[in-house]
């Protein structure tokens, strides 16, 4: 097995990152493309219910991300006994909060969507998808930690292998549900749920098998029996202001989400499908700060901190240029594209006029999630989502709601607002960078 004290090479992490990246997002959009030859109005009901979905998994997963901060670190000084310890508060965490997040979503999925100003229409089906999925959140809490696990110690093609597999399931139940007589797994938007969670059910299996057979080479001795409070305090401190950039930004997204399915149902079906089709480029961005993340985090973790500097700044430039290229491309072919998803001829134009906008919109979205991961595996957690808060909150939510909805610019306004949010949280982020206040931290659990 590789050495994990070893700096990884950036194209080694990259490439099984990114394909891990693009199958991810496959399993939320296969949904939406297999739905969309079923119902343009089930396609609307499954995105409601997704928007809720990621914040919900944002909140849980702020303990995978104080996970990854630490281990990444750890990884790259052989300090087993640290990282085991890590390793076993972070799974009694995780289950908690999902168990927790799992009630809460069973319990008020309804008045959640009616918070989004969800159409009457769509209600059933989304509240449905909403409640068959949050019982399989577990499935997919495990997953998610076991891959940060993996990914602290590069071992990124493993997860990368289960990802495919978990889409290969997912795109064969959801044929089964979709498109064939069969109703072992349910019908429609309820079958589609059902085969997502088995299929997050498979792949937390096979993680977990994994880990088991390789614990005591990556961590030692794991003690599952003692807890402390000071350990998960350290998980906490890290995960909770690192996710809470997520959590808001995403919490956001839900309250404009409710701006433009006052526009009406098409409006919000727009929306999704514009996501779905830039969704690649989104996977590309995360692939590259997912692998800065990791390098970044053990240059660190090696006292290196100018060569985790100059790498972070030069990757920062390359990620802005491939996805200004990428969007454009795919912005080039997104008339095209958008043909396999709708015959709307209303829904297909602005779409493609939404694709080409995020050609600006994308590149300052790379920056962002760059540097946030490179802030935070350097410590530096808070800043991050005083910013989000700040900027999300005092500027893109009432000025998407001004521009889109009572000025009446639409969709295409709120477009506009997302483009300049991206660019100037950017701008403040790579400051931060520069100021190089995160060399002085340290992060790591006693």
């Amino acid at each position: 097995m590789k050495n994990h004290q070893e700096i990884p090479r950036f194209k080694y992490l990259f490439i099984p990152l990114l394909v891990e990246q693009l199958f991810q997002l496959l399993l939320g959009n296969m949904d939406v493309l297999m739905l969309s030859q079923y119902s343009d109005n089930s396609v609307a009901a499954v995105g409601l219910a997704n928007q809720i979905i990621v914040v919900t998994t944002m909140i849980y997963g702020f303990i995978n991300i104080g996970t990854t901060i630490q281990l990444t670190q750890l990884s790259s000084t052989g300090q087993k006994e640290k990282s085991a310890k890590v390793v076993s508060h972070a799974f009694y965490l995780n289950v908690m909060f999902t168990i927790c997040m799992t009630t809460v979503l069973v319990v008020f999925n309804e008045s959640f969507l009616k918070m989004l100003q969800t159409p009457e229409s769509l209600m059933v089906e989304a509240s449905t998808y909403l409640k068959v999925i949050a019982y399989g959140l577990v499935f997919h809490s495990i997953m998610g930690l076991m891959g940060s696990i993996f990914r602290s110690y590069s071992m990124v093609k493993l997860v990368m292998f289960v990802t495919i597999m978990i889409n290969i399931l997912n795109i064969a139940f959801n044929y089964i549900v979709l498109f064939t007589p069969i109703t072992i797994l349910g019908e429609g938007v309820f079958g589609v749920a059902v085969a997502t969670n088995i299929s997050r059910m498979i792949g937390m299996i096979v993680l977990c098998m994994y880990f088991m057979m390789h614990k005591k080479l990556l961590f030692g001795v794991i003690n599952w029996l003692k807890l402390e409070w000071k350990a998960m305090k350290k998980i906490l401190v890290l995960g909770v202001p690192s996710a809470g950039e997520h959590v808001s930004y995403n919490l956001s997204q839900v309250i404009i989400t409710g701006f433009i399915a006052s526009l009406g149902a098409a409006t919000i079906t727009t929306k999704i499908y514009t996501q779905a089709i830039t969704s690649i480029v989104f996977a590309c961005s995360m692939a590259i700060s997912q692998a800065a993340q990791i390098i970044t985090g053990k240059l660190i973790g090696n006292k290196m901190h100018d060569n985790a500097y100059n790498f972070s700044i030069r990757l920062l430039m390359k990620s802005i240029v491939v996805t200004t290229i990428l969007t454009a491309l795919i912005a080039l072919l997104s008339a095209t594209i958008i043909s396999f998803f709708t015959a709307n001829e209303d829904i297909k134009h602005l779409t493609v006029l939404l694709v080409f906008l995020s050609i600006l919109l994308e590149p300052a979205r790379a920056a962002n999630v760059l540097l946030v991961s490179t802030l935070n595996v350097a410590g530096d957690v808070k800043y991050p989502v005083l910013i989000s808060i700040i900027v999300v909150w005092g500027f893109v939510i009432p000025m998407s709601f001004v521009v889109g909805v009572w000025l009446g610019y639409g969709l295409v306004g709120i477009w506009i607002v997302f483009i300049l949010d991206e660019w100037i949280r950017a701008f403040l982020l790579f400051l931060r960078w520069k100021k190089r206040r995160w060399q002085s931290l340290n992060i790591l659990v006693d």
